[in-house]
């Protein structure tokens, strides 16, 4: 059996929507008098989106749904559904602690009770009937003020071993303050927390060779070899791993077809540039999306060839930051 490893997995888009609406249901959530059928909500929350903004504006919904009461039940179906539906022995799942702390409270008792979110995420990805390594990362957020991220970047610290990096999240805004986060991934790195950003998704717009000293990952990149191949000598040097995310460039609208995703391969791999394949969002789009069907897609659009499997899926653990063992 193969076995696989996603290092790119929001908490607040992994879910099947069957399992959101089933807790909507034990809720009897206000939202289902918008979406009184299963169908309409699932149409509702795959959707193709024309922008990644308008994309991320359903992530609003389910991080207010994943509060401290009920992350243990998403939890728990995540896990199983990984191990059990997609094989993987590995994961690194990646969300905003501050997002899902009581909105009700001031800034000041939501950045506490940051820590409580994070306990218990890391009490229930750790299922014994479902043997997944699960680590955090937690997201830094670009609409949030310096304050706000440098709370959880110390979050971040003081909970080394069950988080093992930081992320940079959020819309791409403001690339002029690319300083404001290199500075902070930089003092991530020498807490001792390995480090990813959201760079060059819809756009090289907000790609500055700066933030190349400070990163072990990039998410998604894929305007670095697209709009910006002259980076790549640079990204390959620093051994800098493109976390690439297909189906879910179809969903924000960057791309129309998976078989434009063929030349950020081509030019990776002639500039010695590693890819590690992901899923994003899988509950975000259409069903079946798991990273086997990641895999599977790309080669049906000959963006890889099937010779080219091994690799990658040896680049998913060797690119992790939290990862020890044997395959």
């Amino acid at each position: 059996m193969a076995l696989y490893a996603d290092l790119h997995r929001h908490l607040g888009g992994a879910l099947h929507p069957r399992i959101i609406y089933k807790f909507l249901q034990l809720q009897d959530h206000a939202v289902l008098n918008y979406f009184p059928d299963y169908e309409g909500f699932y149409m509702w929350f795959t959707r193709q989106c024309k922008t990644l903004t308008e994309f991320v504006k359903i992530h609003t919904l389910v991080e207010e749904l994943q509060s401290a009461k009920h992350l243990p039940y998403f939890c728990k179906r995540l896990c199983r559904g990984a191990y059990t539906f997609e094989n993987l022995q590995y994961l690194e799942l990646r969300y905003n602690p501050y997002f899902r702390t009581d909105h009700s409270q001031p800034p000041e008792r939501r950045v506490e009770l940051m820590q409580e979110i994070i306990e218990i995420i890391s009490a229930n990805v750790r299922p014994a009937d479902y043997p997944i390594t699960v680590k955090q990362i937690l997201c830094l957020d670009r609409r949030l003020p310096q304050h706000l991220n440098e709370a959880i970047l110390k979050v971040a610290k003081d909970n080394l071993g069950p988080v093992v990096g930081i992320d940079l999240a959020g819309p791409e805004i403001d690339p002029e303050k690319y300083d404001v986060w290199v500075n902070l991934l930089r003092k991530a790195r020498s807490d001792g927390l390995k480090t990813t950003c959201h760079l060059g998704e819809t756009s090289a717009d907000n790609v500055h060779p700066d933030y190349f000293s400070v990163l072990d990952r990039i998410g998604h990149g894929i305007h670095i070899p697209l709009s910006r191949p002259d980076l790549l000598k640079e990204v390959a040097k620093r051994q800098i791993t493109l976390e690439v995310c297909p189906t879910s460039y179809l969903q924000t609208g960057v791309i129309k077809d998976l078989s434009e995703l063929k030349v950020v391969f081509e030019r990776c791999k002639e500039y010695g540039v590693a890819i590690a394949i992901c899923t994003d969002n899988p509950g975000r789009n259409p069903a079946p999306c798991t990273l086997p069907g990641e895999y599977e897609r790309l080669i049906d659009h000959d963006v890889i060839d099937f010779a080219d499997l091994p690799q990658l899926q040896t680049e998913g653990f060797r690119s992790a930051f939290g990862f020890v063992g044997q395959r």
